[in-house]
């Protein structure tokens, strides 16, 4: 309850931010200014989850390339900022995510992996997580990695992510990820640097392994 009351407060103090977004919008990349998408949350209920468009409207695969040609001028600086993901306050206003949760998957994916998404039992996506912030720049990692490969090489891990996250829910754990966040988008390495001192656990070294070839970095 006290989730939603802070979405509302929140989302009212952002409206001046969200009509700018969304003049832009229509002014560099033309209408919808929404993009929805099916998603599966808590307990595996299908919901739409709610972003600023930032892609020219298509029929393509629902995960972004490495430069994908879809997204537009102005949908770049959204991203970058993470902008798009504002609205997704009015997912946690109807009770489809919370703040802090592993993020939502698209239902045609979840269905057919259910098993990394048994947490779904557990929790409910949310905006932010470990792996958002590890994952900020996700479509960078198909430079080196097909997205076919997807399913096979990234899946399995952000489904360790997200059980790490279930198991890291108290307010203090909660509110450093929410700062992490925030981080995340000014100084990256810094926030993986944090994450990787803080969350992961110290004896998966393999894990670690695995996410520092993801990355291309040796952070982990």
């Amino acid at each position: 309850m006290l989730g939603k009351l802070f979405a509302i407060i929140l989302l009212i103090i952002l409206l001046p931010l969200l009509g700018i977004i969304s003049i832009g919008i229509v002014i560099f990349s033309g209408r919808p200014i929404l993009y929805k998408h099916r998603r599966c949350g808590y307990q595996f209920a299908e919901f739409d989850m709610i972003k600023f468009r930032t892609m020219h409207s298509n029929n393509g695969p629902t995960i972004t390339n490495y430069e994908d040609k879809r997204i537009t001028n102005i949908g770049k600086i959204i991203r970058k900022y993470k902008l798009d993901e504002l609205l997704q306050l009015i997912n946690i206003i109807k009770g489809d995510m919370d703040f802090i949760g592993p993020r939502p998957e698209a239902a045609e994916i979840v269905k057919t992996h259910t098993d990394y998404f048994t947490y779904l039992d557990k929790i409910k996506p949310g905006i932010t997580d470990i792996n958002s912030i590890i994952f900020q720049d996700e479509s960078n990692i198909f430079r080196y990695i097909d997205t076919i490969r997807y399913e096979d090489e990234i899946l399995p891990v952000k489904s360790r992510l997200a059980l790490i996250t279930l198991n890291n829910q108290n307010i203090i754990q909660k509110s450093m990820l929410l700062l992490l966040s925030i981080l995340a988008v000014i100084h990256h390495k810094l926030s993986l640097r944090i994450i990787s001192r803080f969350f992961l656990p110290y004896d998966e070294t393999k894990f670690r392994i695995k996410l520092n070839n993801l990355l291309s970095e040796q952070i982990f």
